[in-house]
């Protein structure tokens, strides 16, 4: 395997994370603990120092119980890109939600694409966390560390002694639940069929989320 980076970019800004993969002209292979999404961007590195970028278009996690540890991996279909998109200009404001929700999924869910602006809502709070908490790591292991109740390195506390305990605790596992429960499931498979009510619940959830931080 060889050194790569996975670029995951969003209306508020890019994110870089370093991984191991098995790369080939159509497909890469990697560790069946990388997080990777469709749509993310994979940076080779070549012998002459320069970059080659490629778009995955199709992400399989082959995890299923039985299969041997050695044949549990993630896989993706790629393309090679040769520039990179820019990030979505059109802004759609949905009333009563944080500024972030209405600039990452806004445009998305006017345009009836819900599971998309769910994921949309809640990428946009994991590169929140990881900005203000200075950690590279992604999803639940990133939640656990920024909001670890002994330690936290984001403190979302608004009340002193066992109270805040209690919210420092709390909190972390709304965090860590939402990338579980919300954002993985659709970034990881096709469009789930969430409907518009739904939808909204769920945008609900992240703009509360961005508040606390």
């Amino acid at each position: 395997m060889e050194e790569v980076a996975i670029v995951r970019r969003s209306s508020d800004g890019e994110a870089r994370v370093d991984a191991f993969a098995l790369m080939s002209a159509k497909a890469a292979t990697f560790p069946l603990d990388t997080d990777l999404e469709e749509g993310d961007l994979i940076e080779q590195r070549l012998p002459s120092g320069k970059a080659k970028l490629y778009r995955a278009t199709r992400v399989t996690y082959h995890s299923r119980r039985g299969l041997p540890a050695s044949a549990q991996r993630v896989t993706a279909e790629i393309e090679p890109v040769t520039t990179r998109p820019a990030p979505a200009d059109r802004r759609v404001e949905i009333p009563g939600m944080h500024p972030t929700v209405s600039q990452a999924a806004g445009a998305l869910f006017a345009d009836g694409h819900y599971s998309k602006a769910v994921l949309a809502a809640f990428q946009a709070v994991e590169l929140q966390v990881q900005t203000k908490s200075g950690l590279t790591e992604t999803g639940v292991q990133l939640m656990h560390r920024a909001f670890n109740p002994q330690s936290p390195i984001i403190d979302v506390a608004r009340h002193g002694g066992r109270n805040a305990q209690d919210e420092r605790e709390g909190f972390r596992f709304l965090f860590a639940g939402a990338m579980a429960g919300l954002r993985n499931p659709r970034a990881h498979g096709a469009d789930l069929p969430d409907s518009e009510v739904e939808a909204i619940e769920y945008l609900a959830l992240a703009s509360a989320l961005l508040r606390r931080i």
